[in-house]
């Protein structure tokens, strides 16, 4: 096995010091001979270390170490095998970066690589069309100096990316997703969204107008069934049910109608003519609550626990529409001889508002489909109580309309809990 760098300069440091003794003895000069043969290790050593500098100082990263042998050359072959491996793992990084940055560039939605500050580290051709970005002229330049909208600043400073946020830029609707990854670091994708959006509000608008459109001539259809019924009490048994089964159709389209028109009046946004006001949450709790009482003639139990004063701002009729559905829900799901809890309370300056009930229960697979509209767990069921299958869609949009938000748990054969949360900025204990 060959000698490590320190064992062979050892070796050297004798071979050396024993020849200049030797031949020092011979001129009856010993130890000047071995200082001498010292002396020439010395300067084998300082030559390898000048070698070693210069190794260094050229370019250690591209060029094997000299042969400089000892000691020394040990280090240095180290270094450059060690130097070499790190090259390797750069070039690999360097090609997998590139590699990222060709498939981010590729992609038809924009992206924007933010460093501290949300300066634009990065962003590809989609960004810079959708976003109106220069690159690489922007690199540097804090996204918020280029895109000025005090809502996207608020957005991309307050850290939370759960949602998206949508902004208007250039006649566009944009869709804009963040990320946080790093120390500090962000990557934003941006999504033109303006086809879906007008999609969407033609969807809406076509359900707005068929709606209205249908409602005159049921109204009259109504009203004609109500005459019959009328007419033909006591007579025939048959032609009694057949009304009756007439007048409870007619009556489920017109509830259908009526929310499908508040539906569609909540999805188009906050109405301009619509006025906010500090609403007594429990007043209206208590009130819906006495409605529910009606509705079920007393068959079930609905208990109001309230802290009182609490006001929440917003539109009436829209804080009211979550209240009924879900308090009007609960009463459907529940079983005569059951039980629904209603409570409001403050919590972290929010105010959190739940509905729970000892009813039938929904299976969790269904539960992120339940505020879509006309979904329905059962269908059959949700028929024969005379839901519309649009109550949880109107609480989604109406709660979104409110600044809040709805949470829902459930367990089959347990009960369900409808819980709604409105900002801190909404509420008020008077």
């Amino acid at each position: 096995m060959r000698p490590v760098g320190w064992a062979r300069d050892l070796l050297l440091l004798a071979a050396l010091a024993l020849l200049g003794a030797g031949l020092g003895g011979a001129l009856d000069a010993c130890w000047a001979g071995f200082a001498l043969g010292v002396l020439c290790y010395q300067l084998i050593s300082y030559r390898r270390l000048l070698g070693l500098h210069h190794w260094l100082a050229e370019d250690a990263l591209r060029r094997e170490s000299p042969v400089l042998g000892g000691m020394l050359g040990d280090i240095g072959d180290r270094m450059y095998y060690q130097q070499a491996r790190l090259r390797k793992r750069l070039d690999e990084v360097g090609g997998a970066l590139a590699h990222l940055r060709e498939s981010y560039a590729a992609l038809k939605d924009g992206v924007v690589m933010l460093d501290a500050g949300n300066v634009i580290a990065w962003c590809n051709a989609s960004a810079s069309g959708l976003l109106g970005l220069r690159y690489p002229q922007d690199v540097g330049q804090q996204l918020l100096n280029l895109v000025r909208n005090p809502d996207f600043a608020a957005y991309l400073n307050r850290q939370d990316f759960e949602r998206s946020f949508e902004l208007t830029l250039s006649g566009r609707v944009l869709e804009l997703q963040a990320t946080a990854f790093g120390a500090s670091s962000k990557i934003v994708f941006v999504r033109d969204t303006s086809a879906m959006k007008y999609l969407e509000t033609m969807r809406r608008d076509f359900v707005a107008n068929i709606s209205h459109e249908l409602r005159t001539p049921l109204t009259v259809i109504s009203g004609y069934v109500d005459t019959l019924v009328q007419m033909q009490a006591g007579q025939s048994p048959v032609m009694e049910r057949a009304l009756a089964q007439m007048q409870g159709e007619a009556q489920r389209m017109e509830f259908l109608l009526r929310d499908l028109m508040l539906l569609s009046k909540l999805e188009s946004g906050p109405d301009a003519a619509a006025r906010e006001e500090w609403i007594d949450v429990c007043a209206m709790l208590d009130s819906v609550r006495e409605n529910a009482l009606a509705s079920c003639r007393g068959e079930r139990q609905i208990e109001l626990a309230c802290t009182r004063g609490l006001r929440i701002l917003g539109e009436r009729t829209a804080l009211e529409s979550v209240f009924s559905n879900l308090i009007f829900n609960a009463v459907r799901y529940t079983a005569p001889g059951g039980s629904i809890r209603v409570s409001c309370v403050v919590q972290s300056a929010a105010a959190v508002v739940e509905v729970s009930d000892n009813g039938i229960g929904i299976d969790p697979i269904h539960i992120p489909r339940l505020t879509e509209r006309f979904y329905r767990v059962d269908q059959s069921r949700s028929i024969e109580s005379g839901g519309t299958g649009l109550g949880l869609a109107i609480v989604k949009h109406a709660l979104k309309r409110l600044g809040g938000e709805l949470d829902i748990s459930s367990r089959p054969g347990v009960g369900s809990t409808f819980r709604c949360r409105f900002r801190p900025e909404r509420v008020r204990a008077d």
